[in-house]
């Protein structure tokens, strides 16, 4: 067996989430948001959504492609109209935006907390609100900091759904949207950028990005030192190091090539490129140093696998990279 096949099965079986799971997760997430739309116009005491067309937004890495078996989770924003409430969004603190509610919205004013609307109560309303599926009523839904966990016996994957709100356009055509923060308050996010960033690089690659990004999650999570870097900025870094990087010929290249600049890069900020959270390496020197060494390790492991692979000695290069899977 060729290095490439072998590679290619192991990724297949072990790393992608079966493209007939992946249409089932979808699916089931249509019918979620659907029902959620038809009880929510149910009763005019209910949260008005933002609108019938735009009131779900898909986030999160299985919207991505970036996600790795298992499928756990899929991850789902619910739009609500904020009905002329207003936020200091000019603060430099991404994730302590506060929602003050006028008057006329008094569906939403009783939400009010110490600090404006608050979250944990938007996201109680969600959760009563999923209760109402007769599908969900025995459903185990809990809430997670910001979202709500909806577990159901009947899927692998369970759902993580977040309430949120849209702000206004700019004037150019940009706006973003508002999250619980898991405090009570609320935070920036807009997941179209991260999806929109992967595929406009994609289109420049060679290979395919979003695999490359699901293997080095794996690896990631097979090597306990690793799983300290978070898994979001474990992407990000992959798109700063193709900006640095825009050659390779194949995945085994570039995963090599990567890790020797993770080894470098881990001791840098990693900058949130939606522009809110700022730099997503939050890290000790140690950990830091951890993650160097381990890449540093597998990158010269990688590197030998890869000349094995270029003298055709597909034995030993295999060996090396069921070492980099954790096996």
């Amino acid at each position: 067996m060729t290095v490439d096949s072998w590679f290619s099965n192991y990724v297949s079986e072990n790393i992608n989430i079966d493209s007939e799971k992946s249409t089932g997760a979808r699916n089931s997430r249509n019918w979620l948001t659907s029902n959620i739309k038809y009880l929510s116009q149910k009763s005019e005491e209910n949260l008005e959504l933002y609108s019938s067309s735009e009131f779900s937004l898909k986030m999160g890495s299985f919207a991505r492609k970036t996600q790795i078996r298992p499928l756990d989770d899929v991850d789902q924003m619910i739009i609500f109209s904020a009905k002329g409430s207003t936020a200091n969004l000019d603060t430099s603190q991404w994730n302590q935006v506060f929602i003050n509610v006028p008057d006329s919205a008094p569906e939403l004013k009783k939400m009010d907390g110490e600090y404006g609307l608050s979250s944990i109560k938007v996201l109680n309303y969600l959760k009563q609100l999923l209760n109402g599926i007769s599908q969900y009523q025995s459903a185990d839904i809990k809430r997670s900091k910001q979202a709500l966990r909806l577990e159901l016996s009947s899927y692998d994957w369970g759902f993580d759904i977040v309430p949120g709100f849209r702000t206004v356009d700019d004037g150019q055509g940009y706006y973003y949207y508002i999250i619980p923060n898991g405090e009570g308050a609320w935070e920036k996010t807009d997941p179209r950028i991260d999806r929109q960033n992967l595929t406009e690089y994609q289109k420049k690659a060679t290979i395919d990005l979003r695999e490359v990004v699901r293997i080095l999650k794996y690896w990631r999570k097979a090597h306990n030192a690793v799983c300290k870097l978070n898994s979001y900025a474990l992407e990000t870094t992959v798109l700063d190091f193709i900006d640095t990087n825009p050659i390779y010929s194949n995945s085994r290249e570039f995963i090599e090539n990567f890790l020797l600049y993770l080894s470098k890069a881990v001791f840098g900020s990693v900058q949130d490129r939606k522009g809110f959270q700022g730099d997503l390496n939050s890290l000790d020197f140690a950990a830091r140093l951890e993650i160097q060494k381990k890449a540093i390790y597998y990158h010269d492991l990688i590197k030998e696998a890869n000349n094995y692979e270029t003298v055709s000695m597909s034995e030993q290069a295999i060996k090396s990279w069921i070492t980099f899977f954790g096996n």
